[in-house]
């Protein structure tokens, strides 16, 4: 992408199992740079990830939580001249045939923030080992969230997103959670920025311990997700909070 510079970041926590794979079948043409921050792994992530060629590899010295991470990937990227940051989880949930399609979009049709969509059919989810018990919430959740924030996106609950430098330049992601939940905050600031936000198709592989959060963390995160709602509908009606504070830079 001419005269925008693209850096793929890799939040990683114990995916020493799928790094290497991860990394062999990313298609590393698309980016100038890719950084990796390992989240105080308790396996060998950090060693693994040092070993890989042309990756910039980073460790928190504390777990800093899945929303802490992140923050910290962000930062890096912006830091480094990142125009195009690509954020795709190294644990293989979610394969990297969608980056080229989100890459186009932004490109093409002035979009400032993609999103994964893992529901291009209803069952696609199930087809790709998703429990079944996650698959009705996330539909529901993602129903309320549409009508709430007034968008139309078919998953809002997902990890694979390709945020650019001018959506980070709108928002402010500095007292976002720590936790899962940033994942949904960012896209209510992103809404209230009216900023452009689009999907792309994302194909998932869901297996073994890598079947996403448990059902504990599932609800608390659904929880969380209602009290970001409600603090959107009270930014909407001139409420200063986490939603529509814009008065610092992001990182």
């Amino acid at each position: 992408m001419k005269n925008k510079k693209i850096i793929a970041i890799f939040i990683a926590y114990n995916v020493a199992d799928s790094l290497e794979k991860f990394w062999t079948n990313l298609p590393k043409k698309y980016f100038d740079e890719c950084i990796l921050v390992d989240d105080c792994s308790k396996d060998e992530t950090y060693k693994i990830a040092k070993r890989l060629k042309k990756l910039k590899v980073y460790r928190n010295p504390i777990n800093l939580g899945y929303g802490g991470n992140l923050k910290r990937a962000i930062s890096l990227a912006l830091n480094d001249g990142a125009d195009i940051i690509v954020d795709i989880h190294p644990d293989g949930e979610y394969k990297p045939t969608a980056i080229p399609l989100a890459l186009f979009k932004i490109k093409n049709n002035n979009y400032e923030f993609i999103m994964g969509n893992r529901f291009t059919t209803k069952d696609k989810p199930l087809k790709n080992g998703m429990y079944v018990w996650k698959v009705i919430p996330l539909l529901f959740l993602s129903f309320i969230d549409r009508l709430v924030l007034g968008i139309k996106i078919n998953d809002l609950h997902q990890g694979f997103r390709v945020y650019t430098k001018e959506l980070l330049e709108k928002i402010n992601i500095n007292n976002n959670s720590n936790d899962y939940i940033f994942s949904f905050e960012i896209i209510a600031q992103a809404v209230f920025a009216k900023a452009k936000v689009g999907e792309v198709p994302v194909e998932t592989n869901y297996t073994g311990e890598k079947r996403g959060a448990s059902f504990k963390n599932s609800l608390k995160y659904s929880l969380g997700t209602f009290k970001v709602l409600v603090l959107f509908i009270l930014a909407k009606i001139g409420f200063k909070n986490k939603i529509n504070n814009f008065k610092s830079p992001c990182c």
